[in-house]
């Protein structure tokens, strides 16, 4: 994209497509709770309650989605966007790039039900299939339309198509391959149920928020304080050192996460500790490989992916990739409980650390005009949870798996 549109403007997306993102603090992410309780239901042959959690996680989707919507419709309305990063777009520009980067968002949201159905009863790999897929043809869509037009405005439109591509196909899926789910069956609806999914799912959303705060808020944050250039530096430096090898392993959690629900379920604690200490392993092995070859190679491999478009920072590379490192490490730790819906104190530590760096970063960014802060921050937040992980771990394993 950086070739095609140029890194000022390249910068303006990365900036804009954050602001929806963010909102996502809005959402509790239901689906995830819900996706749970349906394996475990499922592993225990309950095929009425499993359709019961999910009908029941379909309301509160759309309850807060249309929140959502409603909460956005108000920004747009009364925020005038008048920032230094977006002066080379006029105001009509900046409305119809926000509305479709805003819509392909509300449809992703969407998405999360129709994942739900298909993957509560261990078919990970059709889900992980169509966001791969759609990962790639949205980045080819927006890439072609850049070879074409050379404007953001058809970049914001090529995402959209490519989301309503998306959606339409996850639809086909659900309809094809869930077992025996009912959508909008308003007769298993139970305000028990929804209480319940809305009590599961605090630490899910307490989790998001962490993640929009470390990530898409920073974004903004360095796009408010810095420049286009910063902010795009950075967003691919984490694209391919952060995000990249964390979506790996998400991949490889979202797998086995469903093998720790069925043996939970079926009550084989022994073999259930067995399999969670060689997905360690697993996890440490691929932490090594992947540190080794980012430190020795990763300038390289970042500048030939880019076409030496920006300058590496060596420091802040460092500091990025021994962050994801002690990240990933703290979700191995608590892979069982958050498999389980067990994982609130973490969740909650997480965000309060995640607020107190980036409430010190601004400060610091008032102060100082150096963004190497954030990253020091990050580091040592992951290490905190990181430790955490491991002592709220060793309880949870005393207290439910004996």
């Amino acid at each position: 994209m950086i070739g095609v549109y140029g890194l000022e403007n390249f910068g303006i997306w990365i900036f804009l497509t954050a602001i929806p993102t963010t909102l996502t603090i809005l959402n509790f992410n239901i689906n995830d709770a819900a996706r749970v309780e349906m394996s475990i239901n499922f592993n225990q042959n309950n095929e009425n309650k499993t359709n019961e959690i999910f009908n029941n996680s379909v309301i509160l989707t759309f309850i807060f989605v249309i929140f959502i919507i409603l909460i956005t419709a108000l920004i747009i309305s009364f925020y005038d966007f008048d920032l230094n990063i977006l002066k080379d777009l006029n105001e009509k520009e900046i409305n119809i790039i926000m509305f479709c980067i805003f819509l392909s968002f509300y449809l992703d949201l969407f998405n999360s039900i129709f994942k739900t159905g298909i993957t509560f009863w261990g078919r990970n790999d059709v889900a992980t299939y169509i966001d791969t897929f759609f990962d790639l043809f949205t980045k080819l869509l927006i890439v072609v339309s850049g070879f074409l037009f050379n404007e953001l405005f058809f970049a914001a439109v090529a995402l959209l198509t490519a989301a309503i591509f998306k959606i339409i196909t996850f639809y086909f899926f659900f309809i094809n391959y869930n077992k025996y789910l009912t959508l909008f069956s308003f007769k298993l609806i139970s305000k028990k149920e929804i209480l319940k999914l809305f009590k599961l799912s605090i630490p899910y959303y307490f989790t998001n928020i962490s993640g929009v705060i470390k990530h898409s808020s920073q974004i903004i944050i360095l796009g408010i304080f810095f420049n286009s250039q910063i902010v795009g530096s950075v967003s691919t430096l984490k694209t391919l050192f952060y995000f990249m090898p964390s979506r790996l392993f998400g991949i490889f959690f979202r797998t086995i996460s469903y093998e720790f629900i069925k043996l939970y379920a079926e009550k084989k604690f022994s073999l259930l500790k067995e399999m969670y200490f060689n997905y360690l392993k697993l996890g440490l092995i691929f932490l090594s490989i992947f540190c080794f070859i980012s430190i020795i190679a990763g300038e390289y491999i970042y500048n030939l992916w880019l076409n030496n478009s920006y300058k590496v920072d060596f420091l802040i590379l460092i500091l990025i990739i021994f962050d994801v490192i002690f990240f990933i490490m703290a979700e191995s730790v608590i892979s069982v409980s958050r498999s389980l819906n067990k994982f609130f104190k973490v969740s909650f530590f997480q965000i309060m650390i995640n607020l107190i760096i980036i409430l010190i970063s601004c400060l610091f960014f008032y102060f100082q005009k150096s963004y190497y802060f954030l990253f020091i921050f990050n580091l040592t937040g992951s290490i905190l949870i990181m430790f955490y992980s491991i002592h709220f771990t060793k309880k949870f394993m005393k207290k439910n798996l004996i």
